[in-house]
């Protein structure tokens, strides 16, 4: 054991030794490296450049002084520019200044001199929407940051509350939705649910928008709601939540002894897909024949929302939309296995807008399916959203979007394959029953 141990001894000595020696032969290969780099004109240069900082600055001539202290100067101009370029985006900060120049003349002039009330937000607000609105595009907009909050919560289709919708009449405040899963419908809210309190607040004294600025935007934790209900009051508490707004609803019609699906999209939002894919095999599973949608005064929202729809629709392969910027046409095609076979018909009318138009093109011209109503708006252009920095944003036109046969519906909209006016009885009293549209388009898919 002993000799074992001193082997092992020897051998860790011999290990050290040897990971010293490597270590020491590094070290002089980087001073080789070192100096053979500091022979170099660049290497002697960089030289001069340390030693004249480092040392007594006597020891220079004044030519080399001035040589290294303009190249100094310049190295911090070349990192200051590019430090203002990585901030600024990658603009040219120069160019932007000159070009803007007289605005910031008009601004600080303004600013400094107007005698009457103003805020300097409300001056760069109207500036940017003069801007904006010289383009001379009704679709380029710019929105504060409060109507942008508005219409992001919009179109996610997502927001922070308790899931259902009120409506101020002359003597009370009620209820006239409660959104399916929301906290208000887990705690036993109904449609026509008379609200008389909320927390400490009276309905009828705060008011519907007030009253649901409160819940949505300072409420915390629980809130308690008192509430009256076949001339009862009853009281609530409930917690706010994630709450997905519905923006498909469904029915099935019984005509000429075939179900009819139908499904109503109010808007094309982010979770507008999940509800439509969800909605349409819940009717598939009651054993439609033919399905019917509802996209009347609906004006559009997320491009792949209604691409996603299309998609579920479509064979493979079929063209949902065309893109068109300059001279350029790009086709977007279904590559899903989803696909339906059964008689379609899209209800349309003077909003119908946007992706509405997108969807009524598609069953028109790539599923062979029946359009009902009248022409739509016709909006055949494309829109991106650019964020500001303040929670504001801008948003502008990008591109034309053509039908899948290569149309474009800009200022024409699309023609119904069955006109059909809405009957002056629906315009007195729009009923079911009065709705001559929903009844052209059950009679034409359950033939």
């Amino acid at each position: 054991m002993d000799k074992s141990n001193k082997k092992i001894q020897e051998s860790k000595k011999i290990i050290k030794e040897e990971k010293k020696k490597i270590k020491l032969e590094k070290r002089s290969l980087r001073n080789k490296k070192r100096e053979k780099f500091r022979k170099t004109k660049v290497g002697k240069f960089l030289n001069r450049i340390t030693t004249f900082f480092s040392v007594d600055r006597n020891n220079y001539s004044f030519s080399e002084v001035f040589a290294i202290t303009l190249i100094s100067l310049v190295i911090g101009a070349f990192a200051c520019f590019s430090i203002l370029t990585i901030c600024t985006g990658g603009r040219n900060y120069f160019k932007l200044s000159k070009e803007l120049s007289k605005f910031y003349d008009v601004y600080d002039t303004i600013v400094d001199n107007y005698y009457g009330e103003f805020t300097k937000e409300e001056l760069v607000d109207s500036a940017i929407s003069g801007m904006v609105a010289s383009v001379g595009d009704e679709y380029t907009s710019y929105a504060d940051s409060d109507t942008t909050e508005a219409f992001n919560e919009m179109v996610s289709g997502i927001y922070e509350g308790i899931g259902c919708t009120i409506q101020q009449l002359e003597d009370r405040i009620q209820i006239i939705s409660v959104y399916e899963g929301g906290p208000a419908d887990k705690a036993g809210l109904k449609e026509g649910d008379v609200i008389k309190k909320v927390d400490s607040y009276d309905a009828m004294e705060t008011g519907s928008l007030k009253l649901s600025e409160y819940i949505k935007n300072e409420a915390e934790g629980k809130i308690t709601m008192v509430i009256v209900r076949d001339d009862e009051e009853k009281t609530y508490v409930l917690s706010k939540g994630s709450v997905e707004v519905p923006t498909i609803s469904s029915e099935v019609y019984e005509t000429n002894g075939k179900k009819v699906g139908y499904l109503n999209i109010s808007l094309f939002s982010s979770v507008s897909f999940k509800q439509f894919k969800d909605k349409l095999e819940k009717l598939e599973d009651e054993g439609i024949d033919s399905l019917i949608i509802d996209v009347r005064d609906n004006n559009g929202g997320y491009l792949s929302s209604v691409t996603d729809i299309a998609s579920y629709l479509l064979p493979r392969g079929k063209k949902i939309y065309q893109i068109q910027k300059n001279d350029d046409r790009e086709v977007t095609k279904d590559k899903t296995l989803a696909k339906r076979e059964y008689p379609i018909a899209i209800l349309v009318n003077g909003n119908s807008a946007s992706a509405s138009e997108i969807l009524a093109g598609v069953i028109k011209e790539s599923y062979g399916g029946f359009v009902v109503g009248t022409k739509t708006y016709g909006k055949g252009t494309v829109q991106q959203v650019k964020k500001l920095s303040d929670g504001s944003m801008i948003k502008y036109t990008v591109e034309n979007w053509l039908t899948p046969d290569g149309n474009w519906i800009d200022g024409v909209g699309i023609e119904p394959t069955d006109y059909v006016e809405l009957s002056e009885e629906y315009i007195n009293n729009p009923i079911e029953d009065n709705d001559n549209q929903l009844k052209k388009a059950l009679e034409l898919v359950s033939k």
